[in-house]
């Protein structure tokens, strides 16, 4: 469990990845969250051990989408649909990082529901201004830099519900996992298998399907409420899941919890390396997203319906062994550098204790040096006080 420090900013939480590593923060499952200059921001979700909508936005809602996007007044997050509380309000939010404010956002072109049936995410294109949204089976696009919102006029196959979506490198979207609402019946789970990756084309405005194969045959067994992000070399982190049975007292998790995803020369192929000290076998309804060599999971839900409070760290910068960090040193990072070895190159820390033993001897060594201070003061009035109203008398000199 990675220990970071969350600033609640008027109606959302920042957590700083590039210097600040502290406690965790409110428990919450079913959030939306998106990076954005080395910040990731976290808003809404259900928190507590009851299902109580987080109150940090400016309508209750639950399984909604945060993307950010470039528009004509500088970059800002946009929140999609998910699921309401009363009032609905509006399908679309903004929140301004200029004026650190929430606002609603009213495009022109088509209409989206504010409530949706399912949990959505949004993508964005590599130029960051437009958003694709799947809301009840319509993919919407909205054009961040114009504030116009089209509708894709093909349909996809099925309908798909808690899925995971990616932008791959292709400008294809995949839709990875969740479960195939088309021929859905008393609330079963019918979950799509994992050796098909459902893509939607957005040079064409067209669906179709994929197979994927695993290496040596094996293929990760099919799940709902998972996560999926992508680094930039491709390969595509897919986290947590279940069976889909959100009535049972305990939860199934899906096998394995941690797999990857590769899309090379048209193909997908399914990976199941190790991954070392790894510690929940069970998470849903988290999110998670790459950092420069680290894939951040923020938050979710246990097997026990219990929400979880930690973001887990993995180091993925080595393809053949990921690593669960305990301690991160955000890249980039330099640590101040103490006078007295200044004289011997300085070594980086390994861990967030380090900058906490430095600031504590700091600390030890600046009260001391105040202690000494505040004596020598005392002495010298002390010792004024007592002379200054002595009357000399002969032969007794004053010293």
């Amino acid at each position: 469990m990675m220990r970071i420090t969350t600033l609640v900013i008027k109606l959302i939480i920042i957590v700083n990845i590039t210097f600040a590593i502290a406690k965790p923060t409110n428990i919450r499952c079913c959030h939306g969250s998106t990076i954005i200059n080395s910040k990731l921001y976290i808003g809404g979700g259900i928190v507590g051990p009851a299902d109580k909508k987080h109150s940090n936005l400016l309508i209750k809602c639950s399984g909604h989408a945060l993307v950010y996007a470039v528009n004509k007044g500088g970059g800002m997050i946009y929140l999609f649909s998910g699921f309401r509380g009363e009032p609905k309000g509006s399908a679309i939010y903004g929140y301004s990082l200029k004026l650190n404010a929430w606002s609603e956002v009213t495009p022109g072109g088509a209409i989206m529901p504010a409530e949706s049936t399912t949990k959505v995410f949004g993508v964005t294109d590599s130029n960051l201004n437009t958003i694709y949204i799947l809301v009840n089976s319509t993919m919407y696009i909205y054009n961040a830099f114009e504030n116009f919102l089209y509708i894709s006029t093909n349909l996809p196959p099925y309908q798909i519900y808690y899925y995971a979506t990616v932008m791959l490198n292709t400008s294809e979207i995949a839709f990875i996992g969740g479960g195939n609402g088309t021929n859905r019946v008393n609330n079963n789970h019918n979950n799509i298998p994992m050796n098909q990756i459902l893509l939607y084309n957005t040079k064409i405005s067209s669906w179709y399907i994929k197979n994927a194969k695993g290496t040596n045959g094996m293929i990760p067994s099919p799940r709902q409420g998972h996560s999926a992000s992508i680094a930039p070399d491709g390969r595509i982190f897919v986290y947590g899941g279940f069976d889909g049975n959100g009535s049972a007292i305990e939860s199934v998790g899906s096998h394995p919890v941690f797999t990857v995803l590769e899309y090379v020369n048209g193909e997908f192929v399914w990976s199941t390396p190790k991954l070392f000290g790894q510690l929940f076998q069970f998470r849903i309804y988290h999110t998670s997203h790459v950092f420069g060599n680290y894939l951040f999971i923020a938050f979710g839900r246990n097997l026990t319906h219990s929400r979880l409070n930690t973001i887990d760290t993995i180091d993925i910068s080595n393809r053949d062994n990921y690593i669960v960090v305990t301690d991160f040193v955000p890249p980039g990072y330099v640590p101040p550098i103490s006078s007295s070895s200044s004289s011997s190159p300085p070594s980086p820390p390994s861990a967030s204790n380090k900058n906490n033993k430095n600031i504590t001897i700091a600390s030890v060594f600046g009260s001391v040096g105040a202690l000494i201070i505040v004596i020598g003061c005392a002495y010298f009035f002390i010792r004024r006080y007592r002379y200054q109203n002595v009357i000399p008398t002969p032969g007794n000199d004053r010293t």
